[in-house]
Formats: structure tokens, sequence, C-alpha cells
């Protein structure tokens, strides 16, 4: 049964990867169903806690706060970088995904998948200019290479229990 969730997980993965790529955005829908998958998942696994997503939804919010306290401080006047700088869409990915990790993961995803963007938007802006970053499309193509060698095909390469 936790396949078939980790399968549907991955397909919107997929259709989160295509939209953020192809209109740098992605609908609002599709965190929101992440969400309640991730839930689900949480409450299947052994190894995950629900309150480890109320640490890493306070991650989050930390980062978001010392984007808006960096930014701010750096121009002399309040700055929102939401929906200037990083998007609603990637905010909500990162809420989304939260049930999935316990929080020394989720700070390791976080990092890990950041380099991975960057690395990433380096070689596709290399052949192709963009403005803009998919980050919420990059980020989910790196979930998906996890979930699928770590639960779909159940290889353990990071040893880590993500």
């Amino acid at each position: 049964m936790l396949q078939l969730f980790y399968g549907v997980l991955c397909l919107c993965l997929f259709i989160i990867i295509w939209q953020d790529y192809k209109h740098r955005s992605i609908h609002f829908s599709l965190p929101i169903l992440v969400f309640v998958i991730s839930i689900v998942i949480n409450f299947f696994e052994e190894s995950l806690v629900f309150l480890d997503l109320l640490k890493n939804i306070g991650f989050v919010l930390v980062n978001i706060f010392g984007l808006v306290f960096y930014f701010s401080f750096k121009s002399r006047k309040l700055i929102n970088p939401i929906d200037s700088m990083i998007g609603l869409g990637d905010v909500l990915f990162f809420v989304a995904i939260t049930p999935l990790f316990i929080l020394k993961d989720y700070i390791l995803f976080f990092i890990l998948g950041m380099g991975f963007s960057l690395i990433l938007h380096l070689i596709i802006n290399s052949f192709k200019k963009q403005v803009t970053v998919p980050l919420a499309g990059y980020l989910a193509l790196f979930l998906l290479g996890i979930v699928f060698f770590e639960h779909i095909l159940n290889l353990n390469l990071t040893h880590l229990n993500f």
C-alpha cells in the first residue's frame, strides 16, 4: 500500500518538474496534493514522527525570515522576497514535503537539494539562457531521485532514512 502512495508522489513530482520548467510556476493544487500524500506516507512510515513535520515547517519559516531580514537589511527597507526573489510555489513545495523527513534529513535534503539545483541550473543555463530558476522543479527532481532509489528500488544509497 505504501508503494502506491510513493508512486502517486512520484507522479506529482513529475508534474511539478514539467510545469515549473515549462511555465515557471506550478498549480497551487500540486503542493496541497503532495502535502496530503506526504501526510499519509508519514502516517504509515515507522521512521517518521508527526512532530517532525512541525520542526521542518519551523526550519522553513526560519529560512524565510532569514531571507526577509537579509534582503531588508541589504536594501534598508522591508522586503518580501516571496514572488520577487523566490516563488510562492517554491515555498509551498518546501512545506509540502516536510512530512517526508525527520528534521536532520530535511536539513540535509534542503542543503543538498539547493546545491543540486544550482549545479543543474548552471548546466542547463549554459545551453539555454534562463532568467528565472525553476527551483520547485529542480527540488522535485532531486526528491524524485531519492524516492525512486530509496522506496521504489529499495536501495539505500545514502544510509539515511529519507
